[in-house]
């Protein structure tokens, strides 16, 4: 395996490879659908948290990791977070997963080092927890995916008061306010507005 790396055929299989098949759902989810909408809320949490002052080298390098972030999902296939946890507390720093993800994909992993402890860090973070809130809580069925709804925005609420408490100069309040206008607790719904129109 040493010679394994990712490559253009694997990325073309996104849009084929699911998350989420640990729980019951009305649909999958695919990994390209994920990625893209990880993307689509660090952009925005860029925007409204760090405001126009970012470079943009700085803010593509944040774009590019939460487009691939998850990509060696392509060839491992989704581990439910509980697992990936347990290894990680097993292994410790030899952690096999960690190992996989850093031969296979070594620009990712770069990304990944390169904006480890940063608020851009976060950023990347809330937005993928993000996605996985707003999908279980649509898409998931049963007791068992309310349970995983739950869980998922509590380590989403958990980690917005990391990032608070790491940088206090940032408004966190934002993926806050964001993520109550993801789930239609806020904000107008434009699918009710434009059905409603003349």
């Amino acid at each position: 395996m040493h010679d394994l790396r990712l490559n253009m055929q694997d990325i073309a299989r996104s849009g084929h490879v699911t998350r989420w098949h640990s729980v019951r759902c009305a649909r999958n989810q695919t990994l390209a659908e994920h990625h893209y909408l990880v993307t689509m809320i660090a952009r925005e949490l860029m925007r409204r948290i760090l405001g126009d002052s970012l470079p943009a080298e700085t803010r593509l390098r944040v774009l590019e990791y939460a487009l691939t972030h998850d990509a060696p999902e392509l060839l491992m296939g989704d581990l439910p977070s509980p697992l990936k946890r347990r290894i990680a507390e097993i292994a410790g720093e030899a952690d096999p997963l960690a190992r996989i993800e850093r031969e296979i994909a070594p620009e990712i992993a770069e990304l990944k080092t390169a904006l480890q402890g940063s608020a851009l860090a976060f950023i990347v973070k809330l937005a993928d927890l993000m996605d996985g809130c707003l999908f279980i809580r649509e898409e998931g069925i049963g007791r068992h995916a309310a349970l995983v709804a739950e869980k998922s925005e509590a380590a989403l609420h958990d980690k917005i008061a990391e990032a608070r408490r790491r940088f206090a100069d940032l408004d966190w309040s934002q993926a806050e306010d964001l993520y109550a206008r993801m789930r239609g607790e806020a904000g107008a719904d434009n699918r009710l507005l434009f059905e409603g129109a003349p």
